[in-house]
This record gives C-alpha cells, structure tokens and sequence, in this order.
C-alpha cells in the first residue's frame, strides 16, 4: 500500500513505516503532522483523485531536523571583472509516514505473524554477525601482536649477531703482527751477500 501526496509544494510517495525528506516545517521534533492534499492511493485497487481525494489524508511522526550537504554558488561574468561565491545548505524535515486515512477508516500497515517471526529472525542473525566480526577482529590483533614480538625478536637476534661479528673483527685487528721466522731471515741474508758480490 502507498500513496502520492503534496507536501510545501512538492510530490512525495510513501507508504507506512517509510522515512522521507521534505521542506523544513516548524514543529517540533516527536510532534504528529497530517497532509491532507492526496493525490492518489493503492491498496488493491487504485484511487485516484480530481486533484486532490476527499477525506483523505496521511498522518506522519517528526524525527529529525537537518540541512543538507553545502553546494557553491558561483557567478561569473567576464570582462567586467565580476565574481561572487556563495555557499548554502538547505534544510530539511524528516518525517515517518505512521498511517493513511481513507475517508475516515485508518488503512495502516497490517503485520502478519510471519512478517514478526522474519524480523526477530533478521535480528537475531545481524545481532550473531556482529559478534562474530568482534570475535574476528579480536583473533586478528592477537594474531598480529604475536607477529609483532616475534620480528623484534628476529631483530634483537641479528643486532647480537651482528655485535659479535663486529667484536671478533676488532680481537684479529688488534692481534699483533707475528715475527719473521729464522728462514725468512735467512733468505733476506741471501739475497744480500748476491747483491753485493754481483757489485
């Protein structure tokens, strides 16, 4: 079931239980409005009105009052060195459609059983998605803890490492130069008595 009516100059279509945006209205928010211009009904079969259908009305419920994202208003003309920006934000009403009066009879949105046993299903089955994505993100930021302390722990092992490769360099460098042996000497010896006896 759902129809079209008239609201500060615009259409609208709803049915019962549907949010809608329309033009700022000054009532308060949780207050009750009704909107008698309805231009057409259908619950089952259709009506539809010359404009407007007698005794008809719609009755919503005030949740919110807001304004809408900021659009730029940019004017232009050239050659005369002419340029103005402009920002604005329109507000708005939403409203919940409650009910659609016909005449005099109330023609709200009836639940069946099965529609209720669905939603509490519905529900139930979100409620259980959300735990399980929490349970996730918890294994997850364990997981990756672990893997955090186990690289430190990797880093830390090559520091030592790398401390005990510099030390056993610095111990060679350090070590003193062994002495010339007896042959080496003695071929130095040589080599020398050659020179001098070639001279």
């Amino acid at each position: 079931m759902f129809a079209v009516f008239e609201a500060k100059g615009f259409q609208y279509l709803g049915s019962p239980g549907v949010k809608l945006r329309i033009p700022r209205l000054d009532s308060e928010i949780g207050g009750k409005v009704t909107f008698d211009k309805v231009l057409l009904v259908k619950n089952g079969d259709t009506k539809i009105g010359q404009p407007y259908i007698e005794g008809a009305s719609i009755t919503a419920k005030i949740v919110d009052h807001g304004r809408y994202k900021k659009i730029i208003v940019f004017k232009f003309k050239k050659r005369n060195r002419y340029k103005r920006t402009r920002g604005h934000r329109q507000t708005y009403t939403e409203i919940e459609i409650k009910d659609i009066v016909l005449g005099g009879k109330v023609e709200s949105k009836k639940v069946s059983k099965k529609e209720e046993v669905k939603a509490e299903k519905k529900s139930v089955a979100k409620a259980e998605i959300k735990k399980t994505t929490a349970e996730k993100k918890k294994t997850t930021s364990k997981t990756k803890k672990k893997a955090g302390a186990a690289k430190e722990a990797k880093k830390t092992t090559k520091k030592t490492v790398k401390t005990k490769k510099a030390t056993t360099k610095k111990k060679k460098t350090t070590a003193k130069p062994k002495k010339a042996s007896n042959k080496a000497k003695k071929t130095k010896k040589s080599t020398s008595k050659t020179k001098k006896e070639k001279k």
